[in-house]
């Protein structure tokens, strides 16, 4: 499936043009630590209008399993009762989640959404898991029911080689593979999803 991530970046984008080129799911950014993203609502009726799948996403900025927990307990406020239908998303990238145990706080936030009968996976750079960086991502050390969403700007083979073949057994539920493709005049990060 085709799919593309918004945010306020992409507040102007043309759903009809979205639909017409081929997308049939957007992930909606929601929130950024603890505040709400001020698009998540016109974004998800737009999908809703359009009949496209959606989930969400939280950029973070924990730097302790307590402030995950609240970041994933303020996805969960903002969802008010909606599971959507691609899931949540912890997006973990930012500079001073690596300056802990960053396993450990997107463990945090996965069990909060989970414990609330969410599903919530995580979104990241492939470059983010490599036993190379101090506190990077452990796919290993996460349960195998934890999918995964990763960035990685290479070709297919590339991806299975730097991180599929690395971490049997965890599922890629989606690859983001370009963030310079547009809707019409509206740039959008790309994605192939595959559940």
């Amino acid at each position: 499936m085709k799919v593309i991530d918004v945010s306020g970046w992409q507040a102007d984008l043309d759903y009809q043009e979205v639909v017409n080129s081929g997308v049939e799911g957007v992930i909606i950014k929601i929130s950024e630590g603890t505040t709400f993203e001020e698009t998540y609502w016109h974004h998800k009726s737009k999908c809703e209008e359009y009949g496209l799948a959606w989930g969400v996403y939280c950029f973070g900025h924990a730097t302790t399993e307590a402030e995950a927990r609240a970041e994933a307990n303020e996805v969960l406020y903002l969802l008010e009762g909606n599971t959507p239908p691609l899931g949540i998303w912890y997006d973990v990238e930012a500079p001073e989640m690596f300056d802990t145990d960053t396993t450990a706080l997107a463990s945090a936030f996965i069990v909060t959404c989970n414990e609330a009968g969410q599903k919530c996976g995580v979104y990241t750079s492939a470059l983010k898991c490599t036993t190379d960086m101090l506190n990077s991502l452990r796919p290993m050390a996460l349960a195998d029911y934890v999918p995964w969403w990763i960035a990685y700007y290479a070709n297919y083979s590339d991806l299975r080689a730097d991180w599929i073949d690395l971490y049997p057994g965890r599922t890629l539920a989606g690859w983001q593979y370009s963030d310079q493709e547009y809707i019409g005049d509206t740039n959008v990060d790309m994605n192939d999803w595959y559940i």
